[in-house]
């Protein structure tokens, strides 16, 4: 590869091509590139490269079997994906089955960091903490009603189920296992027992969503941070830190105070009054903790180039642990 007047293959979602391809909406509402393909078009050019636009996974598989793919000196991937549980590593394994260097994670990262249950499992290894959880598969419900035997049956296999099922641990969070934006989140998946949890996993079994499974965990009630990083290995820094400041109005039929983002907050485009995502003060103790268990998931991950890590305190006190909740790893 040369370091000057590259051809970079610029691949992106974009939601009208989409729709001209039959896609419905449901199937793309969590696509938020927004102006970002334009922002690194531009900055592309003024770096003195060129670049081929890529607006869909159908597009980029028409290019590469072409074999006009093959002229491309790099990929820039901002894709999340459209269908199944490792869309977001689709794009990435299509460029490698071509021998095309691409940016940001590679395919099995990717793949990885979308299943929350499994992220988790590989901290747990490394002794990053989040909180404990167990995963139910809604493929073994069999059509059967969710009743609390079910329910224990159904997550016996993890190593926390006996102390998450006990009355004494709630509340509980519960959350499909392979989404992003906040799909399938609403205010009563705060569980407070167990006849709560039965009803959430239901709905969630039962709505639109793609979820193939949930995941259970300990709810934490403290603080809530977006750490971006850059970089990739020990070369990774951080790269700012922001906190979710929730207004605590009160509204019947807006979750103003959840504490907690919901997917109809996160598909608002106006946050005013719900919630404000202010710059974190580095120097404040909890803030550069977070950062510090951030930076080693994101390494643990095998995470590169770019991305943010979210992360929750499991409480108010001066000595509250941070958590991760999940790992993105494309910078958009």
């Amino acid at each position: 590869m040369v370091g000057s007047n590259l051809l970079i293959a610029l691949i992106y979602e974009d939601p009208g091509t989409y729709l001209d391809l039959g896609y419905k909406k449901s199937d793309i509402a969590h696509l938020e590139v927004g102006a970002a393909a334009e922002d690194i078009a531009t900055a592309i050019i003024r770096l003195g490269h060129r670049y081929v636009p890529i607006p869909d996974v159908k597009t980029l598989a028409s290019k590469l079997g072409s074999g006009e793919a093959a002229h491309w000196d790099l990929a820039v991937n901002i894709t999340e994906g459209v269908y199944g549980t490792a869309r977001e590593a689709q794009v990435p394994a299509m460029l490698e089955a071509f021998s095309i260097p691409y940016t940001f994670s590679d395919t099995a990262t990717m793949a990885l960091c979308l299943d929350k249950g499994k992220t988790k499992m590989v901290l747990e290894h490394y002794g990053i903490p989040t909180a404990p959880f167990a995963v139910i598969y809604l493929d073994k419900l069999q059509n059967r009603k969710l009743t609390p035997d079910v329910i224990g049956a159904l997550t016996k296999t993890s190593k926390h189920a006996p102390g998450l099922l006990n009355p004494t641990s709630y509340p509980l969070f519960v959350k499909p296992l392979a989404e992003g934006s906040s799909k399938g989140i609403k205010q009563s998946n705060v569980i407070h027992n167990i006849k709560e949890l039965c009803q959430v996993v239901e709905g969630i079994h039962s709505s639109a969503t793609s979820a193939p499974a949930v995941l259970v965990e300990k709810f934490l009630a403290g603080r809530e941070f977006t750490v971006g990083i850059l970089g990739t290995g020990d070369d990774a820094w951080v790269l700012g830190v922001s906190e979710m400041a929730w207004r605590g109005k009160s509204d019947p039929d807006v979750d103003f105070d959840v504490g907690f983002t919901t997917e109809r907050s996160k598909s608002d485009d106006d946050w005013d009054g719900i919630a404000d995502e202010i710059p974190a003060n580095r120097e404040d103790p909890l803030v550069e903790r977070a950062c510090t268990v951030a930076l080693r998931a994101w390494r643990a991950l095998r995470c590169r180039d770019g991305g943010r890590v979210d992360i929750r305190l499991d409480g108010d006190s001066a000595d509250a642990e941070a958590n991760v909740l999940e790992v993105s790893d494309v910078f958009c």
